[in-house]
Formats: structure tokens, C-alpha cells, sequence
């Protein structure tokens, strides 16, 4: 079977630019099942600023030392990196933090179908009929999985857990309309690095005083965990610049539909390599989200 044929046959129609967001997609679904890692032995401050002081690092030094580092717009690529990786990034940890792996990637995938909404109201992009129900049948799996409790959760822990990572994709699907708004095409690396500043300085204050008040554990953090968090940031900043470099090209209903990769991706990391037994709410919430998203996929060419 040809690649034309296999995608046919799924139902999907790769344009130019939606290979580097599945790319993204699947990045960010392996991030939150690693990320579900080293929460077990950092705090979610810890995480976070590995993940976005590290990030904003890296990525500065990459772009500066390739020659695509840019002032223009980059205070408007630091206000978007408020919203993604920064208040993304800051209520995912703290969800992560308090629930499994596998209830954190499939309500991540709340955020292609408030992506498509936000494209529509915002953008006004154009929907069909039973594409909108399909929104309904999707946000309703969300609001399944987030009231549902995985194996070994504590029931108020895991369901603050649950909203937190909500809150996380409400701010991505907001961060996404933006960036496909304001995207100025080219490869992505220029407005990774400057979000990701912005995300990092937009934390910044959280960050000292969760510190503050509470401490650090990376100190006693072993090289396992080392290695998870390391993973993450290297996970979250390829997949951060494989998103800016797609999202010029595609339109952001298209876009959000295409993250439904991250909640199979995570949920399948998380099931194989952690041993997360998602409970029947949450299989029955993921199954509709699942549903929501495929006729959404087959929906809007």
C-alpha cells in the first residue's frame, strides 16, 4: 500500500506543515507520561523550570548561534509564551502532580476539540453540522475522564488533578489560536526561543515563591529522574519548535485536529512503560474524545 493509499484509507490528507505538528503532537504525548515520572520524585516547581528555564536556554543559544535569533515581534512571541509553555506548562505540572499518566493524556485531548471551537468562534473558520456535534461528544469524554479516578488515585487529589490539566488545555488551544494568528512562517526556532523566554518569565514569580515556601527536591533526585526531566525538556522544546514551524501552514481547526496523536501517544507511553490501568469512566470519557476527534478528522477537509 502506497503512503497516498494509507492515508486515504485513514482518512487523512496531509498538507504541508501537518507533518511537523504530528511530529509535535506525538512529542507532547510522550512529555506528559515522562513528565508523570519525575513528578515522583520533584516537586512540579522543580519540573517546571526545567522545563522552561532550560528550554528558554537552549533554544536562545540555538538560535542565536545558527543566526535566526530576531527582535522583531519578539515581545509579542514572549506574551504568547505566557500563555504556551507558560501557564500551559505551569497548571500541567501541578495537575500531573496530582493524578496518572494516563488521565493527564487523554484529557489533553480537550485541547484539539477547544482548539477547533476557539477556530471557529475566533477565527471563523468554517464547521460542519455534525463536526459541532462531535465537539459536544468530545467535551463531554473531558468532563468524564476529569471526574473519573484511575487506579491508586485519591479521589480529590486525582480530580483536582483532573481539572488542573484542563486548565493546562484550555491555555494551549488559547495559545494556539494566537500562534496561528501571529505565526510568521520560517522554521520555528526564532519564536520557540522567544515564547519560551516569555513562559519562563511569566512563571518566574511562582516559581520563587513555591521555592520559598516549599523547598526544592532536585537535590534528591537520582539519575532515573534526572534523565526523565532531561527528557522532557528535550521533548517539549522539539516539539515546541515543530509546532511554530507547521502552524503558518495549516489552518487551526486543522491544527487542533491534528493533536489528537499527543492523547494516543501519552496514553499508550503511559500503559506500556508506567503500567497505568485507566479506569472505565475515564476509557468510556477517552473513547468519546477519541470519537469526537475522528469525525472531526474525516469532517473538515
Amino acid at each position: 500500500m502506497t503512503t497516498h493509499d494509507h492515508r486515504a484509507t485513514a482518512g487523512i490528507r496531509l498538507r504541508g506543515g501537518e507533518s511537523a505538528l504530528l511530529v509535535a503532537a506525538a512529542l507532547y504525548g510522550v512529555s506528559t507520561a515522562l513528565s508523570v515520572v519525575a513528578l515522583r520524585q520533584v516537586r512540579p516547581v522543580d519540573l517546571l523550570a526545567i522545563e522552561l528555564l532550560g528550554a528558554a536556554v537552549v533554544l536562545l543559544g540555538a538560535a542565536t548561534g545558527t543566526g535566526r535569533l530576531r527582535r522583531r515581534a519578539a515581545l509579542r512571541q514572549m506574551l504568547t509564551g505566557a500563555l504556551a509553555p507558560g501557564l500551559a506548562y505551569l497548571f500541567g505540572d501541578l495537575g500531573l502532580a496530582r493524578t496518572n499518566a494516563s488521565s493527564g493524556s487523554l484529557l489533553l485531548a480537550a485541547e484539539p476539540l477547544l482548539s477547533v471551537l476557539l477556530a471557529v468562534v475566533v477565527l471563523h473558520e468554517r464547521l460542519r453540522a455534525r463536526a459541532v456535534a462531535a465537539l459536544a461528544v468530545g467535551l463531554v469524554g473531558s468532563a468524564l475522564v476529569a471526574v473519573g479516578s484511575g487506579s491508586g488515585d485519591s479521589g480529590g487529589g486525582s480530580t483536582l488533578g483532573n481539572f488542573l490539566v484542563l486548565g493546562a488545555s484550555a491555555a494551549a488551544a488559547v495559545y494556539l489560536i494566537a500562534a496561528r494568528r501571529l505565526s510568521e512562517g520560517g522554521d520555528g526556532l526564532n519564536a520557540s526561543a522567544w515564547q519560551a523566554t516569555g513562559g519562563a518569565l511569566t512563571t518566574a514569580p511562582f516559581m520563587v515563591l513555591a521555592w520559598a515556601h516549599g523547598g526544592s527536591r532536585l537535590d534528591m533526585a537520582g539519575p532515573a529522574t534526572w534523565a526523565a526531566c532531561g527528557a522532557v525538556l528535550v521533548c517539549g522544546a522539539l516539539a515546541d519548535v515543530a509546532f511554530n514551524r507547521g502552524i503558518g501552514r495549516v489552518p487551526a481547526a486543522r491544527a487542533g485536529q491534528v493533536a489528537n496523536l499527543t492523547p494516543v501517544v501519552g496514553t499508550v507511553t503511559a500503559v506500556v512503560i508506567l503500567g497505568d490501568r485507566p479506569g472505565p469512566l475515564q476509557l468510556a470519557g477517552g473513547a468519546a474524545i477519541l470519537a469526537g476527534l475522528a469525525v472531526l478528522l474525516r469532517d473538515h477537509e
